[in-house]
């Protein structure tokens, strides 16, 4: 058998070889070119969506300036108006804040329109939160390539208008009552007028104290104690029903504890805490919202462990002040020579022992949310260190707080529809 030779003319290959390289050159060519059109049509999109949420969110910034601004400056034009427990009053929700109105964004620069938003603004579940929705549109409402819709919660620190310098009760649990001792040297003034070391009391337009010491159950003196009431009240007054405004609901404590948290060091605090002077934490109190929580996290309430009742202690030389809000789901134990102006809030039981030259400005409230044993003083103050009311400090504590509505943490949602 004869063997066959292999094929030793190679002269047609070099056409079919190069209409292949070229078919794949080819393809690359025609890949390349509709990446290269689709690829500045993604980044035209991503552009627009972009600038269609940030349009929306200068809406939930034009709601923000309208409710502040609708306190601080009522007659200026576009502002929201708001009623004493916080409501939005009709007439002021114009087609603005209604979602009716399209409201127009030109770039800065060139003045071109770059698109618009519409903002819808509602009253939320409790008083000082409001539900917020914006829509943002590029290039515009009627003809969108691009649109983004947020929904926020916007809220503001609650007003808390105390009704005393000294407030215990509000939360006892049913068949308790709250006990208050005051004696010693302590002074408690909430009258107009400065007596010795204490200033006058300061008010606030539509908040009418009642005593200079207000307890749900009982008031007892002992001592050589000095009670100054307030104008119209009284020195002290036992069986007191305190406003809603006064208390922190459970959803109160939540915002709260939301903003201690995104405040920096020192303001969320879990468990006891003891700090020796105003400063920097761990062993001082930095001022503005201070948040002690209980070890678990969880709200303080009659059935709560052992393990979360807690005690937020502050001694020492406090001369040279502090200033906030001081929230406890707990109790508070306040000795040594203390200097404080604001908020004192605890959600138990509260014992002042002041000494040297301190002062406390604004007022001090226990709402004894967990009855111990019935012989318990819920509250007790036999310091020397005066207590007087001041309103307008409580409200701002003592200029470290904010009065400005803001986004309510963890609330912002975009979400789809038109």
């Amino acid at each position: 058998m004869k063997t066959p030779k292999p094929i030793q003319d190679e002269r047609g290959i070099a056409f079919p070889m190069a209409m292949i390289v070229m078919a794949i050159l080819t393809s690359l060519m025609i890949a390349f070119a509709v990446l290269a059109t689709t690829e500045s049509q993604v980044a035209n999109s991503q552009m627009a969506s972009a600038q269609a949420r940030a349009l929306a969110e200068s809406g939930v910034e034009r709601a923000l300036w309208a409710m502040t601004t609708g306190e601080s400056n009522p007659g200026a034009s576009g502002v929201l108006l708001l009623d004493a427990s916080y409501n939005l009053v009709p007439s002021s929700v114009s087609p603005l804040y209604d979602g009716s109105t399209f409201v127009a964004v030109n770039d800065p620069v060139l003045g071109s329109p770059i698109g618009s938003f519409k903002v819808t603004v509602a009253d939320g579940a409790v008083i000082n939160e409001k539900v917020v929705t914006t829509i943002g549109y590029v290039p515009d409402a009627v003809n969108p390539i691009a649109t983004k819709k947020i929904t926020v919660l916007v809220t503001r620190l609650k007003w808390i208008d105390p009704i005393c310098a000294l407030c215990a009760g509000g939360e006892n649990p049913p068949l308790t009552t709250t006990k208050v001792q005051v004696g010693g040297s302590a002074t408690v003034n909430a009258s107009a007028s400065a007596h010795g070391s204490s200033p006058a009391g300061a008010y606030c337009s539509g908040v009418t104290p009642v005593a200079a010491v207000a307890s749900n159950g009982t008031v007892k003196t002992n001592g050589n104690p000095d009670l100054y009431a307030p104008p119209s009240g009284s020195e002290y007054q036992e069986g007191t029903t305190f406003p809603s405004g006064m208390i922190l609901s459970d959803s109160d404590m939540v915002t709260l504890k939301a903003l201690a948290k995104a405040s920096g060091p020192g303001h969320y605090v879990q468990g006891s805490q003891h700090w020796t002077s105003p400063g920097p934490y761990p062993d001082g109190l930095p001022n503005g919202l201070i948040f002690v929580d209980t070890p678990s996290g969880n709200p303080l309430s009659n059935t709560s462990p052992s393990s979360d009742m807690i005690t937020a202690e502050i001694s020492g030389n406090w001369s040279s002040g502090w200033s906030g809000w001081l929230v406890v789901a707990g109790s508070v134990y306040i000795h040594g020579n203390i200097s404080m102006s604001g908020l004192i809030y605890a959600q138990n039981d509260l014992k002042l022992h002041g000494t040297g030259n301190g002062a406390i400005q604004g007022a001090v409230v226990s709402t004894n949310r967990v009855d111990s044993v019935s012989t318990t003083v819920d509250s007790d103050d036999i310091g020397n260190a005066p207590i007087s009311y001041n309103c307008p400090t409580v409200r701002n504590g003592g200029g470290n707080l904010s009065q400005n509505w803001f986004v309510k943490p963890g609330s912002y949602r975009e979400i789809s529809g038109s």
